[in-house]
């Protein structure tokens, strides 16, 4: 039994040492709102995007950017995209997918995240998610891990990107030649 868990524990070190954990510098908005609008087109159709920072990190400003992108590129015009504080969920339909912007912060237990009806979501439509660690474990196909961290002046940030999901091939590989 010793060996069979020792096994175990060395394949999840080896799999968590093959990540690839991309890192890109923002100076400033200006550059996020160029990320978010390069970034949208290679979104994939289906799966979860986690976005992990500080609150004012940057979060809500990237997702409502990536959706306005993703307007301006299928409907060529954008409309407002207010922040799921208080919603939890804004869903937004386009031609090719749906986007689900969820702000998981005010969640307090299982059974209030049960009543988003998320399930759907990570079926059936892209679901962009602020505060992911209220997902406590809940199992997601196609998911994708972005962390903010704010730097010591007020406009920078410090983005760190890694999936090890086919569906985010495409944006992953844009993620990793971005520089600015």
């Amino acid at each position: 039994i010793i060996t069979f868990i020792t096994n175990i524990l060395s394949h999840l070190i080896l799999m968590k040492k093959d990540l690839k954990i991309l890192r890109l510098n923002i100076l400033n908005e200006d550059q996020m709102l160029n990320l978010a609008y390069m970034l949208a087109p290679h979104l994939p159709k289906s799966g979860a995007l986690l976005i992990d920072g500080s609150v004012g990190s940057g979060k809500t400003f990237l997702c409502r950017h990536l959706i306005q992108a993703k307007q301006q590129l299928e409907i060529n015009h954008f409309e407002d995209v207010p922040s799921p504080t208080f919603t939890l969920v804004q869903t937004y339909n386009f031609n090719s997918l749906e986007i689900w912007h969820c702000d998981l912060y005010r969640i307090k237990n299982n059974e209030e995240l049960f009543e988003l009806g998320l399930e759907e979501g990570f079926q059936n439509a892209l679901c962009l998610i602020e505060w992911p660690d209220k997902l406590k474990g809940l199992k997601i196909d196609g998911v994708a891990h972005l962390r903010i961290n704010t730097n010591s002046t007020h406009s920078e940030r410090e983005l760190h990107f890694h999936s090890d999901s086919s569906r985010w091939k495409k944006f992953s590989k844009l993620f990793e030649s971005i520089k600015f």
